[in-house]
């Protein structure tokens, strides 16, 4: 059969579309699985092709079976838009619905554009569909499918839960070559282009303000250190970030993998998602990984109290937080430190996070308004005070709960916030060191020009309260 995977286009304010443009790596991951069983597949990245020209390349390419990702929140309302384009141009194509956040909430995609929502993962999910579909087969019978055609009862059908391998080396491999054309302007940050890769699945933790523990129901999966030099020999893009939510959480695998990928000879600029107690307790692991090329390390601190943790279920520490920066600097390893913004917060409260940014200079520091994202434990207990249901709006940087203070002085504080880490860089590295630094990075090849750009502007925009309020105006429920 003919499948087709659409990445809807790019869409929404600003958020999380403006910090990161990342490769679509679950259809790729899946279409490596449909490929090896004798499907042929596409994929159509409309946020780069435009949705005209991508819609037209694709209907030319006449699928059989159109399916489309819907990861983030934001991504829900021109999901649908998209739906029913596929639905009126290619009305015979089976149109299915997939990503984290069609799984969270698959009820919220029941339309009468899309024929089933794919729940959980989707190698597991979509060729036993495939191969429902061409052998005529009841629907009813495939794991994984939340059915908008009525089925016996009359009412929407759940089918039974998707299986869950334990061996992910047993996993497809990515079938990079359908996106080669698009790989080049891939980047997070002024990284680019980049590529992903899974190492592992799920997380132990329970924050929450995630979802990913449930979606995975609080199972942790790995591959092997050899199959994943098998996959990073197949990415030619020098940036690489790892997707798994923590990594290194199992430490004899993490010293095994930069073995590995050191003898394998592969270098690249890794970047990587863990928790600072595991930095604490294991530097070594930063040494072994700083051998294999150029490391940064993304750190979910949340908060810069201990109360804070306890309120978002982190499990961890603010000592743990400070020893980990601090370790990272005598190791000479890049982090961006990521907290969050609670719209219950006062004046006081931002003034604690800036003297803190201040003392640590941890001028790299990003920060998320506190969101109830559909699927979470905060939705639950949030989700009737939330102020919109502009999808858009759940992006992570606009708050869609009451604000204890004024929205006008909230985003007054929270522009602040970002334009105080840029006087921070400046007072701790120089702004002609930092300008120098850059041009270096461009001179060189590490960053694109463009990259750097986008990256600079993205300072200045969110420096401006403006930029937040502006998305205010009109978003009702």
């Amino acid at each position: 059969m003919k499948i087709a995977f659409l990445k809807p286009p790019i869409g929404g304010i600003l958020g999380l579309e403006m910090l990161t443009f990342v490769e679509p790596l679950g259809p790729i991951s899946i279409a490596g699985g449909l490929e090896a069983d004798g499907h042929e597949c596409r994929i159509f990245d409309l946020r780069l092709d435009g949705e005209e020209d991508g819609m037209a390349a694709c209907s030319r390419f006449g699928p059989q079976v159109v399916g489309l990702q819907c990861n983030f929140t934001t991504e829900r309302n021109r999901t649908l838009r998209l739906a029913a384009r596929v639905r009126q141009e290619m009305p015979d194509a089976f149109v299915l619905v997939g990503g984290h956040d069609a799984s969270r909430e698959p009820q919220w995609f029941l339309h009468d554009t899309i024929d089933a929502v794919a729940i959980g993962d989707g190698e597991e999910v979509m060729p036993a569909l495939v191969d429902a579909l061409e052998r005529g087969a009841d629907l009813a019978t495939v794991p994984g499918l939340y059915l908008r055609l009525p089925h016996r009862s009359g009412e929407p059908c759940y089918t039974a839960a998707a299986p869950s391998r334990d061996d992910l080396d047993t996993l497809p491999m990515p079938a990079r070559h359908l996106i080669a054309n698009y790989a080049p302007e891939y980047y997070i940050n002024f990284r680019k282009p980049l590529a992903l890769m899974e190492t592992a699945r799920g997380c132990p933790f329970k924050c929450n303000f995630c979802s990913v523990w449930k979606f995975h129901k609080s199972t942790f999966r790995e591959k092997s250190p050899d199959r994943v030099v098998e996959e990073l020999k197949q990415i030619t893009a020098p940036n690489v970030f790892i997707t798994d939510d923590i990594f290194w959480l199992d430490v004899r695998r993490g010293e095994e993998m930069a073995r590995k990928i050191k003898a394998a000879g592969i270098k690249k600029y890794f970047t990587v998602q863990t928790r600072t107690d595991i930095i604490c307790k294991f530097p070594h692991l930063i040494e072994m990984w700083k051998d294999c090329g150029s490391l940064s390390i993304f750190l979910g601190l949340e908060s810069v109290t201990d109360e804070g943790l306890d309120a978002v279920n982190k499990s961890n520490t603010m000592a743990n937080n400070k020893r980990a920066l601090e370790l990272l600097k005598e190791m000479g390893v890049g982090y961006t430190p990521n907290f969050i913004v609670d719209p219950a917060w006062d004046h006081e409260d931002f003034a604690r996070l800036r003297n803190w940014i201040e003392e640590t200079g941890a001028y790299n520091s990003g920060f998320s308004v506190l969101t109830p994202l559909p699927g979470t434990d905060l939705w639950e207990t949030a989700k009737s005070q939330v102020t919109t249901h502009n999808w858009e709006m759940f992006d992570i940087i606009h708050t869609v709960l009451p604000t204890k203070l004024s929205l006008q002085d909230f985003y007054e504080e929270y522009s602040r916030l970002w334009r105080h880490v840029l006087d921070v860089r400046y007072r701790y590295r120089g702004k002609m060191r930092t300008y120098f630094a850059m041009g270096a990075a461009v001179a060189t090849g590490k960053v694109t020009l463009g990259a750097l750009r986008k990256g600079m502007n993205i300072a200045k925009v969110f420096s401006k309260p403006e930029t937040f309020l502006s998305a205010h105006e009109g978003a009702t429920q």
